[in-house]
C-alpha cells in the first residue's frame, strides 16, 4: 500500500470557495506528475482518494497512466473517522497494490490510531510533506516530493 498526501494546493486564506473544491496549484500539478513518474515501478491496481478536488487531482495522473479510475471515499476526507479508516485499511489486508491519497490531518490521525492499535506497518514516520508518499510494509519507505522544476 502507498499512502499519498495531496500535492500543493495554495493557501486556504486565498481561496474563497469551499475547501473541498480547492484545486492544486501549479507546483501541485508538477508534484502530481512527478508522483506518477516516481511510482512507475510500483504495482498499482486501485487508486483511492479523498473526495477533495486537490486529492483527486494529485492521483489522477497516476491513475490515467495505469488506465485506472480514481475511487473516492469519505473515509479519506478530513471529516472521516480515523478509527473507521484504520479498520477499512486493515480489513483490506493492506492491499499492496493500493494507492491511497488524503490530507495531512487524516494521516496524523491515522498514525495515532495505528500506533494505539499496535499496527506499526500502518504508522509512517512523522514526515508527510505535500506531494509525498509512503510505501508501507515491514520497512516503510518515504518518498519526498521532488523539487520544483525551474
Amino acid at each position: 500500500m502507498i499512502l499519498v498526501r495531496h500535492a500543493h494546493a495554495g493557501s486556504k486564506k486565498h481561496w474563497s470557495g469551499p475547501d473541498e473544491a480547492r484545486p492544486l496549484s501549479g507546483l501541485g500539478c508538477e508534484q502530481a506528475a512527478s508522483l506518477a513518474r516516481r511510482l512507475a515501478v510500483d504495482r498499482v491496481e486501485v487508486v483511492w482518494s479523498s473526495p477533495a478536488v486537490r486529492c483527486l487531482q494529485t492521483v489522477r495522473p497516476l491513475a490515467e497512466q495505469r488506465g485506472l479510475t480514481v475511487c473516492s471515499t469519505p473515509l479519506l476526507s478530513k471529516s472521516g473517522s480515523a478509527r473507521e479508516l484504520l479498520a477499512w485499511l486493515h480489513d483490506a489486508g493492506q492491499a499492496a497494490s493500493w494507492v491511497v491519497c488524503s490530507h495531512g490531518e487524516v494521516f496524523d490521525a491515522l498514525h495515532a490510531q495505528a500506533q494505539a492499535a499496535g499496527l506499526p506497518e500502518l504508522s509512517p514516520a512523522d514526515a508527510m510533506d505535500k506531494g509525498s508518499a509512503w510505501r508501507l510494509g515491514r520497512t516503510p519507505v518515504y518518498l519526498a516530493p521532488e523539487p520544483a522544476q525551474d
